[in-house]
């Protein structure tokens, strides 16, 4: 059967919290802001390589997975 430890063995938010401060005296914590959650949507590369039509792609396929 496991131990299981104590509460007071753990740190609590608050003193994790205030150890932090104590590292960066007077700066805030960052807190993420409503534009740091819109979605930009797809980003599409600039030098896309040309499209190839389907046939081309099958024969690429058969050729790479014929066996030796």
């Amino acid at each position: 059967m496991p131990i299981i430890p104590d509460s007071s063995d753990f740190p609590s938010a608050a003193q994790k919290e205030s150890k932090e401060s104590q590292n960066r005296p007077g700066e805030q914590p960052q807190k993420a802001s409503a534009v740091d959650h819109l979605s930009k949507g797809p980003q599409i590369p600039e030098n896309m390589p040309p499209k190839v039509s389907k046939e081309e792609i099958e024969a690429r396929m058969k050729e790479l997975n014929q066996k030796k």
